[in-house]
């Protein structure tokens, strides 16, 4: 297809290309590497700098001077199914099968494009991750069944609040506040069940623990800038989980009710346990949007990862076998990519929903608020301990078998 590519046009349409990579949870590193790449390959330089908020883009050609683009972002989250879409565009611009207005035009559409599940099979996917997270932490029938109503709870609470801008803020400690009155509701009203399953089973849906991996990725490959910004995001998000925790525990005490914890029963029955990894891989994919055909091999990543960490785990501490899933999930991932010729993080990030120490985060900080120094310091350092090992596991699959994808 013949098509008259200009400096200009290629900046601004890389510009485009790159914003919807940021808004959907691309890497700033792969992001800033495919900029690169597809600029190369039209005989340009280009210098790109991504925060989480932003994209600095100089274009230009050798003997000509460089024309600088910048664009804000405002919205950013993981939407695989978008992060498919880019993609596609990405190898279409390389291969020429379409013009640069017609790029343009497709990530025009792709702004307006629905999500590819409605919101009440995402409510019920949330409902569906909360409950199968319950059976992971040895929770019983009255457990799964409490957890899976306040996934449905937040999830139906993030969609209210979504649109609304002060109250969006507030979506985190909002959560936290709802899985502990839940717990609560449930406690006075359903019977003697583990407090701290329903708690961690709803609030698994906004704990950063990919944040929390991804920001340790971004600092090893030195993205020092966006490394440390979502860090410190991870780090706000799960202050406001606790926050509202602790505030749904201060008006219970403040009527007068008595919070009894409970043990989480007896590990479950490995029947038991293999329908919840069905019920929470298909969960995991929907929430993250992943497109319906690739939907298999998503829900097969996130098998692998909870295969590999459970029989690791038997053998291994914590941080070794979360480094055994990551290896395993990345190697499945971009083998995967290969043959299906999509983006390797469409399988990656839902196969370590599972393995991402978000719960250990959660858990820290509930230490420092309840006065427990030296426990909260210890959970807090194996929260780091384990996220390091997902990102060296994620690293040294991807040298032993690389995607060979830009994305």
């Amino acid at each position: 297809m013949s098509d008259s590519r200009t400096p200009e046009q290629i900046a601004d349409v890389l510009l485009e290309l790159g914003g919807a990579l940021l808004s959907a949870g691309c890497p700033t590193h792969r992001l800033e590497h495919a900029v690169r790449r597809v600029a190369e390959l039209e005989g340009l330089r280009a210098d790109v700098f991504a925060v989480p908020t932003g994209l600095f883009l100089s274009v230009g050609a050798p003997d000509q001077p460089p024309l600088q683009r910048m664009r804000r972002v405002r919205e950013w989250g993981v939407d695989l199914g978008r992060l498919a879409a880019v993609d596609q565009i990405f190898n279409d611009i390389l291969d020429r099968r379409v013009s640069l207005t017609e790029a343009r035009h497709r990530l025009d559409g792709l702004e307006q494009s629905p999500s590819p599940y409605p919101p009440a099979v995402r409510w019920l996917a949330a409902a569906g991750t909360a409950g199968a997270t319950a059976v992971f932490f040895r929770g019983g029938v009255r457990e799964i069944g409490v957890a899976a109503a306040g996934g449905l709870l937040v999830a139906w609470m993030r969609t209210l609040f979504a649109r609304s801008g002060p109250a969006r803020l507030l979506q985190d400690f909002l959560g936290g506040l709802l899985a502990g009155l839940v717990a609560w509701g449930a406690w006075e009203y359903v019977g003697r069940l583990s407090r701290e399953v329903v708690v961690l089973s709803i609030v698994i849906l906004l704990v950063p623990g990919l944040a929390l991996t991804t920001g340790l990725s971004e600092l090893v490959h030195r993205n020092l800038v966006s490394g440390a910004s979502k860090l410190m995001e991870a780090g706000t998000v799960l202050l406001s989980i606790v926050i509202g925790i602790a505030s749904a525990i201060a008006l219970e005490r403040m009527v007068g009710s008595h919070e009894v914890h409970l043990r989480a029963r007896p590990e479950p029955g490995w029947l038991v346990e293999l329908a919840a990894l069905a019920v929470s891989s298909l969960s995991v994919a929907v929430l993250f949007s992943v497109p319906r055909r690739l939907l298999p091999g998503a829900m097969a990543s996130v098998a692998i990862g909870w295969i590999v960490a459970g029989l690791g785990g038997r053998h291994f501490a914590g941080a070794p076998a979360a480094f055994c899933a990551a290896f395993a999930v990345a190697l499945f991932s971009n083998a995967l990519a290969r043959f299906t010729s999509r983006p390797s993080q469409v399988f990656v990030v839902p196969g370590l929903v599972l393995l991402v120490p978000g719960s250990f985060g959660f858990l820290s900080l509930d230490a420092f608020l309840e006065g427990e120094l030296a426990g909260g310091a210890a959970k807090g350092f194996e929260m780091f301990l384990v996220a390091g090992s997902i990102v060296t596991g994620l690293l040294v699959a991807s040298v032993l078998l690389p995607a060979r994808k830009i994305l």
